[in-house]
């Protein structure tokens, strides 16, 4: 599946099941004269190898399938307009992450950092806000659960 008009959301609904799509907001903040400054949001979306893939290594072919299609999701929830913020997917970095909150399954990550366009040193602002808040409205459209996969919510 790529990012496209054509990933419906019945699609991308179905690659939230399939691969337990959570997410997690951590603030993005930066050291500014002997002080941490937020000044965006970071969202993390965690997706785990469908049943049936016997796990293997970071950076295998089912992890680099994984992240195509927690990119997809990615792309799809963010907003479509230009606006003060900025948003970054990040890269691939071919790692499993554990997480007690998700009972330590190995998840692959997607980072959406969320940021003012002009002046990034500023303090969070409305626009980021917003732009959170619809983006985590968006995962939840798609049935992705926030921090844990708790169980399988009906379409």
């Amino acid at each position: 599946m790529t990012a496209s008009a054509s990933s419906s959301v019945q699609e991308l609904r179905e690659v939230v099941r399939r691969y337990r799509v959570c997410w997690e907001v951590w603030p993005e903040s930066i050291w500014m004269q002997n002080h941490s400054r937020q000044i965006g949001y970071q969202l993390e979306l965690y997706g785990t190898h469908e049943a049936g893939v016997e796990h293997v290594s970071p950076g295998c072919p089912a992890c680099q399938r994984l992240y195509a299609a927690l990119r997809v999701v990615a792309e799809w929830i963010l907003p479509k307009e230009r606006r003060p913020s900025t948003y970054e997917i990040g890269a691939f970095d071919q790692a499993l992450r554990y997480s007690p909150a998700r009972r330590n399954r190995p998840d692959v990550t997607v980072r959406i950092r969320i940021l003012h366009r002009e002046d990034f040193e500023s303090p969070v602002d409305a626009c980021e806000v917003r732009c959170l808040t619809e983006m985590q409205e968006r995962l939840r459209e798609l049935g992705a659960q926030e921090r844990q996969w708790v169980q399988e919510h009906k379409s």
